[in-house]
């Protein structure tokens, strides 16, 4: 992708006069402007006027990508990522892909055409060796979790070592036919979650029932829809390890509405610590993530790299199994 530096080079003037012939200034000559103009042409340099206003203003914008700000991790963690931005002088937009790949890829032409100086994203999904050079150069931070290569730098905890540690939990809590659930539609390979969690199989040589598996739960409804469908099964799990704090809230409101005892009946073991957590009867036992660790480390990971700065991408934070009564 050409920048303004690139034409400036190929149309041999300065960049403050490219600047200015974008700006439409009086002082650049016809005869430079043409100049400038077939560079911009023979680059495919296509400047964003929206984008050239705030610079010239000197407003700094950057971009977070989420599947859904509703979500309350999300929240938290837009939350931490906008402190810091706003500390060091910039701002930011929340870019929500609805788990929708082609709205990822439309937010990342978005840094290409320059109308953002920089992306952070929360769950990449986009795998194509362009997109991993960006998250290489440093303008692509990834925070929390990140759906290709494992080479590529990130933010995050780690997800392998906590989930084993959660699931042997289970284990050693006397649960042996432990339930998955998934908040989207594929496992992915790089999903360390689950590598976690078959890795106490492997360790307390259980084998992992497939009917255990579920895929596409993600919010408090269909946690309580989760529900109905290990209650319908034969041979039910006795514990479950969900995917989220809300997921095992809808889980284990409708298990209880419908005259089951947690964790008599059936274990429930939710990820993230939040609120909803401990307001729960039982409370939650979950995993607390450092949220507003991983906002602050990425922020300045993207910031660092924009102004030019040295920054060491942490080693993974320290996450924490919370245990509660639910389990």
């Amino acid at each position: 992708m050409a920048s303004i530096e690139d034409v400036a080079k190929k149309a041999k003037v300065s960049v403050t006069t490219v600047s200015r012939m974008m700006n439409n200034h009086p002082y650049v000559s016809d005869k430079t402007k043409k100049r400038i103009q077939k560079a911009m042409e023979e680059l495919s340099y296509f400047p964003n006027s929206g984008a050239q206003q705030l610079r010239g203003k000197g407003t700094k914008l950057i971009g977070v990508i989420v599947s859904y700000i509703t979500n309350p991790f999300f929240s938290y963690l837009v939350a931490s990522i906008e402190k810091t931005a706003t500390e060091m002088g910039y701002h930011l937009i929340v870019l929500q892909t609805l788990q929708d790949i082609k709205r990822e890829e439309l937010f990342i032409n978005m840094l290409k055409k320059k109308q953002l100086d920089g992306l952070i994203s929360t769950s990449l999904e986009t795998n194509t060796e362009e997109v991993c050079e960006m998250v290489r150069k440093g303008e692509i931070v990834l925070c929390n979790r990140s759906l290709i290569h494992q080479d590529l730098p990130i933010v995050q905890i780690d997800e392998a070592k906590i989930s084993e540690e959660a699931t042997l939990h289970l284990f050693e809590r006397g649960y042996q036919k432990i339930a998955f659930c998934l908040g989207g539609e594929t496992l992915h390979p790089t999903d360390n979650r689950f590598k976690g969690f078959m890795a106490a199989h492997l360790r307390q040589h259980q084998e992992f029932n497939q009917n255990f598996f579920f895929k596409n739960v993600k919010t408090i409804q269909q946690g309580r829809e989760l529900f109905h469908m290990v209650s319908a099964l034969t041979e039910r799990p006795d514990a479950l390890f969900a995917n989220s704090d809300e997921v095992a809230a809808g889980f284990v409101d409708e298990a209880i509405l419908h005259g089951w005892n947690i964790p008599q009946d059936m274990a429930v073991m939710g990820f993230d610590d939040q609120p909803i957590a401990s307001l729960l009867t039982p409370k939650l036992t979950t995993i607390r993530q450092p949220i507003d660790e991983m906002g602050r480390q990425a922020t300045l990971a993207l910031l660092s790299h924009l102004e030019n700065q040295e920054f060491e991408m942490p080693a993974p934070l320290r996450a924490e199994l919370i245990i509660r009564s639910s389990t």
